[in-house]
């Protein structure tokens, strides 16, 4: 599989920025084609449920309320691609060039903006998607886009470092969903300078070990190192340490190998890396 589309979702927030910086690096990356997806609310959506008592011109205010929201997050998007576009230099097209290079477009569409996104980001390659656990709407749309598009994501973090990609960590604990992140981020791996398999703790009986995983990687051309950590009861501590130790740029993670509720509840790997990591996370349920 090659990266030729990428999607970015973006909201008129605080995490724009980050999310565009790391898209068009990665649109300059593969040469792919980005899509700024803004999704505009239905006015009705904004509105709770109306009690008795309440006048229409209560709700006809309340409407154009949530209208002047909506245009005021959409202005603050646009100014952010723009600015963004511009400093990546890059083409914008309605089509694909005759000559592979990045390009980009600006898409407005109306709706929810959860289901939008999960729509819409079934048809491309990759989604490029930042996180801010305090924004309700923000977490929606997260969500959506890891569990109902079925594509990689690729989670932008607080501050871009200066390269993405060329040094690799791969999370690996033989699992089906570490299998599914480790292929859809193939274009990643044999681009890469430097790749890093890491385990903790002892893998489960039944599965592939990080060595195994690292002698068919030779198949795709791509040479790994392998690091096999003792087991510990923070995980994603000891994922992050290492990927300092080896000075690593992203991080490629299979997301929920166990109940998505359970982890949400109880903690688990996948919670505690998107808190914690400070690096691109390249991630698939």
């Amino acid at each position: 599989m090659a990266v030729r589309t990428i999607l970015a979702p973006v909201a008129g927030s605080n995490i724009d920025q980050r999310v565009l910086d790391l898209a068009f690096r990665t649109a300059k990356r593969f040469d792919a084609h980005l899509e700024a997806l803004f999704v505009a609310a239905e006015p009705q959506d904004a509105i709770p449920i109306v009690g008795e008592g309440m006048s229409g011109l209560i709700i006809e205010e309340m409407m154009r309320a949530a209208e002047n929201e909506t245009q005021r997050r959409e202005t603050r998007g646009r100014a952010a691609y723009d600015a963004a576009r511009d400093d990546a230099a890059v083409a914008e097209a309605a089509v694909p060039m005759a000559d592979l290079q990045a390009t980009c477009a600006w898409r407005r569409d109306n709706g929810r903006e959860d289901e939008t996104v999960a729509r819409r980001g079934r048809l491309f390659d990759l989604v490029v998607i930042g996180r801010e656990p305090r924004e309700a709407a923000a977490s929606l749309t997260f969500d959506a886009a890891l569990m109902e598009t079925g594509r990689p994501l690729l989670v932008a973090p607080e501050k871009t470092p200066e390269t993405v990609g060329e040094k690799v960590v791969i999370a690996w604990n033989g699992g089906v969903e570490a299998a599914r992140a480790v292929t859809s981020a193939m274009p990643l791996l044999r681009t890469a300078k430097e790749v890093t398999i890491v385990s903790v703790g002892e893998v489960p009986h039944g599965r592939a070990c990080a060595k195994a995983l690292a002698e068919q990687f030779l198949w795709h051309g791509v040479e790994a190192r392998v690091s096999e950590l003792p087991e510990q009861s923070h995980v994603a501590n000891a994922l992050i340490s290492e990927a300092e130790k080896v000075g690593a740029d992203s991080i490629v993670l299979g997301a929920y190998s166990h109940s998505r509720f359970k982890e949400m509840i109880l903690g688990g790997v996948t919670q505690d890396m998107l808190a914690k990591c400070t690096l691109p996370l390249w991630i698939m349920h």
